[in-house]
């Protein structure tokens, strides 16, 4: 019985082993990009997100605004943009961090229907 070394054979062996590794290797890297996507896709559309969203919109929309017309009263105290933008911040932080208690509230008087 006389086995001898064929290299080119080992080498088509390892090449195509190679390729196997990368297509599942590849194959592996669809699957979880997949999953990531649809786990931000419902990240995104949770009510708690949507909320943070709209809220900073809506604190960027009152930051850029034009202040266009003047008060009525020349006296009255103006506040700052910085002050006005922590004191949306600090309502958005209370709402936000209000709202799981909303929603539980919620689910338990659906409950008692």
């Amino acid at each position: 019985m006389t086995h001898y070394f064929n290299p080119a054979s080992s080498m088509n062996a390892q090449i195509k082993n190679t390729e196997q590794h990368i297509l599942n290797h590849q194959r592996a890297i669809d699957s979880r990009t997949e999953a990531l996507a649809e786990k931000i896709q419902q990240q995104r559309v949770k009510p708690a997100n949507l909320l943070l969203a709209a809220s900073v919109g809506f604190i960027v929309g009152e930051l850029t605004q034009c202040r266009c017309g003047k008060t009525s009263h020349p006296h009255a105290t103006e506040t700052s943009p910085l002050e006005n933008a922590l004191s949306l911040i600090g309502s958005v932080k209370t709402l936000y961090a209000a709202l799981p208690l909303v929603l539980m509230i919620k689910s338990l008087s659906s409950r008692q229907v």
